[in-house]
């Protein structure tokens, strides 16, 4: 079997009702060599472990083989290229517990393997100062050979990206849909730009999927995880951003920010402390300094 044929069996498992990443983690490690048992073949495993329901006939079976072709199609007409959490050249990066089994990509995926990496995240819509730190940060991290992590989204994403992008760094955008579906559409251009200066674009979903919002937490998780630390820009209380932030705690990586973003955003940190998620407040010299000797 070859590795298409593979990733074909992963995307079929994915589409299966009460099938998700931790399943078939389970059921591949269960099985010698994966790679050379069909479709068909891993279902009837699952079953007899119980990790698949018994209720998964053939045409279900089918309709899920259909589905994978259609994504495997699709990838190979707009050159999107797949890397499963079971291949040898998956990024280290993505190595956690609640890690993809399936990326879908364009670019340059060894910057996951680079060894400075950083999340810059905030607010769609910042205030001035958000925007302007978040610039800045981009910036300065892409002095410091940094790889700029971010999710590509309006406000203090985009500003993250496009910072690092000026200084000539590389950067990297976790998308909530498919990769032929970039959302939001306006920042399509900038997608391109980052592809176009040896960056790269990923997501977990089928390159025709579109946004929904359990994707947009799921991709922040991809965010914190990925990073070897967190810059937090503007954000409010019922702002995504917490749902980054909250993964950093999970993954255990440091979260800050400066004096000024704290004072404007002071009931979004206060909801931090709240749920005991920590962060770490400095002066930008004192912040930069501390990301240079990182």
């Amino acid at each position: 079997m070859n590795k298409s044929d593979f990733y074909r069996n992963i995307i079929a498992l994915l589409q299966l009702k009460g099938v998700g990443r931790q399943k078939i983690k389970m059921l591949m490690q269960m099985i010698n060599d994966p790679q050379c048992l069909s479709f068909k073949e891993l279902v009837e495993i699952g079953q007899m472990f119980h990790l698949l329901s018994s209720d998964i006939d053939l045409k279900v079976q089918n309709n899920s083989i259909a589905y994978a072709n259609k994504v495997i199609e699709t990838s190979v007409k707009y050159q999107i290229k797949l890397v499963s959490s079971f291949d040898e050249n998956y990024p280290a990066s993505m190595d956690f517990k609640d890690s993809p089994v399936m990326l879908y990509y364009q670019g340059n995926l060894e910057l996951l393997n680079h060894n400075k990496r950083a999340a810059v995240i905030g607010s769609r819509h910042p205030t001035p100062a958000g925007a302007e730190f978040s610039f800045e940060s981009g910036k300065f991290l892409a002095t410091e050979n940094f790889v700029v992590i971010s999710g590509l989204a309006t406000g203090c994403d985009y500003y993250g990206h496009l910072g690092c992008l000026g200084a000539g760094g590389k950067t990297i955008a976790f998308l909530p849909a498919g990769l032929i579906n970039i959302y939001p559409i306006e920042n399509k251009p900038l997608a391109e730009k980052i592809l176009a200066n040896d960056g790269c674009i990923l997501s977990e979903y089928a390159p025709f999927e579109n946004p929904q919002p359990y994707k947009f937490i799921e991709r922040d998780r991809l965010q914190s995880a990925s990073s070897m630390f967190v810059i937090v820009s503007s954000f409010s209380c019922g702002s995504g951003t917490i749902h980054t932030l909250n993964f950093a705690k999970q993954y255990n990586k440091k979260i800050f920010s400066i004096p000024a973003i704290f004072d404007e955003s002071k009931d979004a940190f206060h909801k931090l402390n709240q749920k005991k998620i920590l962060f770490e407040i400095y002066e930008k010299e004192k912040l930069h300094n501390l990301i240079t000797n990182y």
